[in-house]
């Protein structure tokens, strides 16, 4: 069967976390990674970070295959870097026709000051290469690249031939509603959709065999670029606790994430759109008290976590398909995790 970890709200919902963790716990055959890399994916395990522009989060359990679709975009070098850092060039599968960014890509973005200003890219190139796709110009695929070749593979095939002999596959979605191509805050939205659906495409699945849909949500709402946010935290001292113990520092542009308080119709937006049926907050411990070792149950949370649990099961309840809150993260490290 397929899960699909989405993103909630602007992206940096801890994604790769819970995919991570998902995968670290489960029994998934393979872990399929969407996207491309102005999207970072961070995991820290027993002491040791990593911030992930391509490899799937899944890395860390042995047994789980690690893929990047026809959808995915990447840079070789990057890619190899990260391939020696984890470890995983025996379990690494790409897709023939995923696109591999080039420095030319990166240069004609980095000098659009529409990309950079007004949509606000972190400049790796991605926005000029899904750009050329579109316009079926002449691009580098993963087929076309030797360093590569050993790892290239029919995915469609090669994912459906496991879901038909009973096997279980993970997909990481990347950044999240608010910023989706097709249903996000236009103009200030990514190249590409961010919805459950849409990664299934780029992963080379179908719908019929999804088991889960995860949605990721944090207690507030941050964002790299411009774009709206409802109600945006000017205040520097209520800053330095989101940007110090939150970390909300771009993992890829490394600029300060802006930061809002929750916004209930985004979360609304979130679960009808991707069919959400299970939930994951993290950041709770950004709530005074409720770090890892303090709280190892819900009803430990403090009153004032416990009130922002107690309304977003409000919403969880009201808005179909009435997914479940499962998995609240209260502390940075992969197994600070509280299972409902």
């Amino acid at each position: 069967m397929i899960d699909i970890v989405s993103g909630g709200q602007a992206g940096d919902e801890g994604k790769g976390k819970i995919s991570a963790y998902l995968s670290y716990k489960g029994n998934y055959s393979y872990c399929v990674r969407i996207g491309g890399p102005n999207a970072g994916h961070t995991v820290l395990h027993k002491g040791s970070k990593y911030t992930l522009k391509n490899i799937p989060s899944g890395f860390l359990n042995p047994k789980t295959k690690l893929v990047l679709g026809a959808g995915a975009y990447t840079k070789t070098d990057w890619l190899l870097k990260e391939v020696e850092l984890t470890g995983v060039r025996d379990r690494l599968i790409i897709d023939p026709m995923a696109v591999l960014i080039e420095d030319k890509h990166t240069a004609a973005e980095k000098g659009d000051s529409h990309f950079m200003s007004a949509v606000g890219s972190v400049g790796t190139g991605l926005g000029q290469a899904v750009k050329e796709r579109i316009e079926r110009r002449e691009l580098k695929f993963a087929k076309d690249e030797p360093l590569l070749k050993e790892f290239i593979k029919d995915v469609p095939e090669l994912l459906n031939k496991s879901l038909a002999a009973g096997e279980d596959i993970l997909v990481e979605g990347t950044q999240g509603v608010k910023l989706s191509l097709l249903h996000g805050e236009y103009p200030f939205v990514t190249s590409r959709d961010t919805t459950a659906s849409t990664f299934l495409g780029e992963a080379g699945l179908g719908p019929k065999a999804v088991r889960d849909c995860w949605v990721i949500f944090k207690p507030y709402v941050s964002r790299v670029g411009p774009g709206p946010l409802a109600s945006e935290i000017f205040d520097e001292k209520e800053l330095e606790l989101y940007h110090g113990k939150g970390c909300e520092i771009g993992s890829v542009s490394k600029r300060l994430r802006r930061i809002g308080r929750f916004e209930d119709d985004t979360a609304r937006k979130a679960v009808i759109l991707n069919t959400a049926t299970k939930i994951a907050i993290t950041h709770i411990d950004l709530f005074p008290g409720n770090d890892a070792g303090t709280v190892s149950r819900y009803e430990d949370f403090t009153p004032e976590a416990r009130k922002f649990l107690d309304h977003l099961q409000s919403i969880l309840k009201s808005t179909y398909p009435y997914p479940e809150l499962k998995l609240i993260s209260n502390g940075p490290e992969l197994e600070d995790m509280i299972i409902l």
